[in-house]
């Protein structure tokens, strides 16, 4: 499979709405790379505060969105068993 859509990336992350920000993912290369589609919508909650009537995602909403993308990446390329019933955070020493 090379491409994901939603309901498969919901399959693969805990995220959920409104906070599950990819869309789909496609172009797999697995454990390596992929290409995330996030599609910004005049009616997204980040929207509404954030440049009334131009819409434009907040830069640390477009770095989740890498997050999810890379951990959705990650799940697709691994056996269920290496990550079912465990929490990975993105974080930094």
């Amino acid at each position: 499979m090379n491409k994901l859509n939603k309901d498969e990336i919901r399959n693969l992350l805990p995220h959920r709405e409104p906070m599950l920000l990819i869309d789909e993912l496609y172009d797999i290369k697995k454990l390596h790379s992929a290409t995330a589609i996030v599609n910004v919508r005049k009616d997204s909650f980040y929207v509404q505060g954030h440049f009334p009537g131009q819409p434009v995602m907040p830069g640390v909403l477009i770095i989740e969105s890498f997050g999810q993308a890379a951990a959705a990446l990650t799940a697709h390329g691994l056996d269920k068993s290496t990550y079912e019933n465990k929490l990975v955070f993105f974080n930094g020493s």
